[in-house]
């Protein structure tokens, strides 16, 4: 971003920094270029306006070019500045809208350029431009009814430009509107009298009208006003306030429903515009309460409401019928001839809203409850406020330096407040009245209970919610309060349904009704959630008895379903005896293991939280039970950090239960993650459960437990450590018929066999557990195992049943809905496109791998994935994707790119000890220094490619790696 200025002191804006031009030559000289953006000024004019000579000009511009590179340009007969206008605020202030250009007016033009020629022949014409500019505001502002606000602004003008005519004709205007008319009167004798003793000169037509209204003005009964005053404070809801004031009427009623939650703002916009249309609606600005969310005082009936309207119009008692209709056809006939505005506030319904539309007029109605049956209304819905107007307002209240005193308190203060404007007025008023409170004490202080914080004097966040709860039926109320404690981010029908033990279409229903009531919002389709104060109210108003057994149904609709979705998205696995008390009457129904996989992505946060709600109330067997279900699926995405953290939860918990079922199965989820996560800790907690599966008799579980140790031997190379592990979890899977256990002990053999060089073996065993994961319906296993069959066709230079293998892995994860597994075997497909010789392929193959991590990720871009998965501890993720990342910038030809993202993934591989891919990427620094012209370099990566390559075994991995050092070793052809 870049911008100039100089209308005030000279304002240069480079990349976001300011520029300091230092005073002088350099300065005359730039103001000079800035006048012509884009124009050539000629040399004779600067030397001119600079002084000094043309040697000396030259060096001006050397000068000015050091603090701004490449803008100063040398043309023919001069200089020009390679600026838009727009950059310009002297060429910006043309192209605005009054408010916007004011805006850039910083004070005097060219006030510290030091230039008495560029004063005296720009700073006047400016001058006028701007007062022009400030009484077409001014007329505007008078137009929208701020009569009020404008006399002391106008009273300030008119002593600065004492003889400035429209400027006295818009105080006298705006003085008469305020029913001040002495005051206006003598105003114009004032202007009159100086006109004619300074200039000899009589009032012009704008001033002569404008003491002509004050003069005629009629003897009418005044216009009725029943508006509250307009606050100081408001604060934000710029684009909510264009749209009611853009809500005129063309001959019939307007009507403008503003709704929103209680504290949301609604009465204070409504009074805001109500103020600013003022002016549009001269007979009358009516405004009536309605009382419907009002403490201690029944809602007014519309009759009652009528008879207030007529009153305030000035119907006689005697002549105001008694009926409600005929009290309505009376407002109407009184109406019909009136330009008039009526504010309905604190309505509960529509049928005490609509006998009170007039027939012609304007109407804001506010309301906590969506009126969706108030025919022809355009609704509007307030939402909270934003970080900067929510900051704005505190600022108005305690004072703009107290607030910039601690910034990020003030931050978190709002954040606090969640960012409703009766919450931030409170905070605000109750911080103003305590000095000796610091940002930091009103965090600490809200950071508790903040309800009981949100309290001063009558006004009460707390006591606002409570009069919307009591407007609720017995069902909503219960609904609405059990909800309060599930303290994951948002929930659907499926939760509401378990939490009262309904079914989910009479819980969508409720919910419905509770959104239309405010005390829920919808950010998508489906999915609710509490504003972070309601969630508190909600809690808070759970009752005594009902606790305990709302608590337990939250829990179990996430324990219930996640069992359920983990079994559809792996068949087979051993089933645990559930703690769930209330089986929820209408789960979600998973027909597939996408379906199932895209539930528990939808509640993943949910999941997590239930985990550490179980953990803290006591339930200790949620707290244990829902990881177990959960953790296959953030396997699956690559969460090796979450893995590790709600497994801690697990065995914390199985601990406390003294179970050892449990702490076994804590304790090789446990091991498992960390396994996968490269701690060292995975060993131990993996013998701690096996010595306790055995303890137990469990030798299902004792098999599981043996194949993640026989995993770890295997990845240190300890191949007949690992064949034991495996081959006894063979046996003991197939003592208790578990073919699907028996199938991974299966394929953890044949990776062993492959590793070895053993392809006949590797192949016969991975291909005996595909046939049994295919016949239990395990798709997402069969794709990982097909994957490896490519794996070890590859290897063994089977190129044709390497890619038909790789075909049918990809089918296998897509239709299993594994984004994350499909994007791990495109990886390897890339590479194996990239040493099979076909460039052009791999880059192809390694941009779609791109896209699908971004797409399961839900991130934008490449670098924000990466860092994502880095954070969650996804090793493998990050392999795949810098492989696919440098194959594809290969293939484009951007060498350096590749090479860059090479050398991070070898450095991710060595901190992961994924060793088996370490010649790959050194076979590619081989490559790739070479098409850099860095031959030496090209050798000695090539050259340990090699060793690597010997060291893993594989005749491929040996063959690709000696072709790049042969390829690094050849002589240079002949330039």
């Amino acid at each position: 971003m870049r911008s100039f200025g100089l209308l005030g002191p000279l304002d240069v804006v480079l990349d976001g920094r300011h520029v300091h031009i230092p005073p002088g030559k350099r300065r005359v000289v730039l103001a000079a270029l800035l006048l012509r953006p884009g124009q050539v000024v000629g040399v004779d004019e600067l030397v001119e306006l600079a002084g000094g000579s043309r040697n000396a000009l030259q060096t001006t511009v050397g000068r000015l070019r050091e603090v701004l590179p490449g803008l100063v340009l040398t043309k023919p007969g001069g200089y020009l500045l390679d600026v838009l206008p727009d950059e310009v605020d002297v060429h910006r202030f043309d192209r605005l809208e009054p408010r916007e250009a004011l805006a850039l007016w910083r004070g005097r033009p060219f006030a510290d350029i030091g230039s008495d020629a560029l004063e005296r022949d720009h700073v006047p014409a400016l001058t006028e431009k701007y007062l022009a500019t400030l009484e077409a505001r001014i007329e505007t502002d008078l137009r929208d009814g701020e009569h009020e606000r404008l006399v002391p602004e106008l009273r300030s003008l008119t002593r600065q430009n004492p003889t400035r005519e429209r400027m006295w004709a818009q105080l006298i205007v705006a003085l008469h509107r305020c029913d001040r008319q002495t005051e206006a009167l003598q105003a114009y004798d004032d202007i009159r009298g100086r006109l004619a003793g300074e200039l000899g000169l009589d009032p012009g037509k704008d001033l002569q009208k404008a003491h002509q209204q004050v003069l005629t003005a009629d003897n009418r009964p005044r216009a009725r006003n029943d508006l509250p005053g307009d606050i100081a404070d408001f604060a934000g809801r710029a684009s909510d306030l264009d749209e009611i004031l853009a809500a005129v009427p063309s001959g019939c009623v307007a009507i403008t429903a503003i709704d929103g939650m209680a504290g949301i703002g609604k009465t204070t916009i409504a009074v805001r515009a109500a103020h600013r249309l003022a002016a549009r609606f001269p007979d009358a600005q009516l405004f009536v309460d309605l009382h419907s969310y009002t403490a201690g005082v029944e809602p007014r009936t519309p009759s009652d409401a009528l008879l207030a309207l007529l009153t305030a119009l000035g119907v006689p008692a005697q002549d105001i019928p008694d009926g409600l209709d005929a009290r309505a056809a009376r407002w109407r006939a009184e109406m019909a001839h009136r330009k008039a505005l009526v504010v309905l506030d604190n309505a509960g319904s529509t049928s005490q809203v609509r006998p009170l539309l007039p027939g012609t007029g304007l109407v804001l109605v506010t309301s906590r409850r969506r009126l969706v049956d108030l025919d022809a209304a355009h609704t509007i819905s307030l939402d909270v406020l934003s970080e900067a107007d929510s900051l704005n307002l505190l600022a108005s209240i305690i004072g703009r330096a107290k607030l910039d005193q601690d910034v990020d308190s003030a931050r978190e203060i709002v954040r606090l407040c969640g960012y409703l404007p009766l919450a931030v007025r409170i905070v605000g008023a109750r911080w103003r009245t305590r000095p000796a409170w610091s940002a930091q004490d009103l965090t600490r202080r809200l950071t508790g209970q903040r309800l009981s914080e949100l309290t001063a004097g009558e006004r009460s966040v707390a006591d606002a919610f409570t009069l919307s709860y009591q407007q609720l039926t017995p069902e909503q109320q219960r609904l609405f309060r059990r909800l309060g404690l599930h303290t994951g981010e948002d929930f659907d029908a499926y939760l509401a349904a378990a939490v009262v033990g309904t079914t989910r279409a009479e819980a969508e229903r409720l919910l419905e009704e509770l959104l239309d009531a405010h005390l829920v919002q919808q950010k998508e389709n489906g999915r609710y959630r509490f504003h972070d104060l309601l969630a508190d109210h909600a809690k808070a108003s759970v009752e005594e008895d009902e606790r305990v057994e709302a608590v337990t149904r939250v829990l179990d609709h996430y324990l219930h379903n996640a069992a359920a979705s983990a079994q559809k998205i792996a068949p087979g696995r051993p089933q645990i005896h559930s703690a769930a008390t209330y089986v929820p009457v209408d789960p979600p129904l998973f027909a597939t293991p996408v379906e199932a996989l895209a539930w528990q992505e939808t509640e993943r946060s949910n999941l997590r939280a239930a985990v550490y709600l179980a953990a803290y109330e006591g339930y200790y067997q949620h707290a244990w039970q829902l990881p177990h279900h959960f953790a296959h699926f953030l396997l699956l995405r690559g969460s090796g950090r979450e893995r590790v953290e709600v497994q801690s939860v697990a065995l914390a918990a199985a601990r406390h239960l003294g179970d050892l079922k449990a702490r076994a199965e804590a304790l090789r989820g446990l091991g498992s993650a960390y396994k996968d996560d490269n701690n060292p800790k995975a060993e131990e907690h993996l013998r701690e459960a096996l010595g306790l599966m055995r303890q137990i008799g469990d030798l299902r579980g004792e098999a599981s437990t043996l194949g993640l140790l026989g995993m770890i031997a295997r990845e240190r190379r300890e191949y007949d450590k690992a064949m034991l592990y495996f081959e006894r979890g063979v046996v003991l899977m197939r003592h208790v018929g578990a073919q699907t256990g028996e199938a991974n002990a299966l394929h953890n053999i044949g990776i062993v066999h492959a590793e070895r060089g053993e392809t006949g073996q590797a192949l016969a065993h991975l291909q005996e557990a595909v046939t049994l994961l295919e016949a239990h319906g395990d798709v997402r296993a069969s794709a990982m195992t097909l994957h490896d069959m490519a794996h070890v066709h590859f290897d063994a230079f089977n190129d044709e049943e390497s890619l038909n293998f790789s075909e049918r892995s990809l089918a296998a994860y897509r239709e299993s809905g594994d984004r994350r597994g499909e994007a791990l075997a495109l990886a390897d497909f890339a590479y194996w496109r990239y040493a099979m010789g076909d460039l052009a392929a791999a880059g192809r193959t390694a941009r779609e791998v791109g896209r699908l991590c971004r797409a399961y990720m839900i991130l934008p871009d490449d670098h924000a994935v990466l860092a994502a998965m880095e954070d969650v501890r996804d090793h493998f993720g990050q392999v795949a994707l810098l492989v696919s990342l440098s194959l594809d910038a290969h293939a484009a030809g951007r060498l350096s790119e590749a090479l860059g993202h090479v050398r991070r993934c070898l450095a991710v591989v060595r901190s992961t000890s994924q060793w088996w891919s370490e010649n790959r990427l050194l076979g590619q620094l081989s490559t790739l220094h070479l098409a850099l012209g860095d031959r030496d370099a090209a050798v000695r990566y090539g050259e340990k490619a090699v060793t690597a390559a010997e060291q893993l075994g594989q005749p491929r991995a040996v063959a690709v790696a000696k072709q790049a050092l042969a390829t690094a070793s050849a002589p240079a052809p002949p330039a």
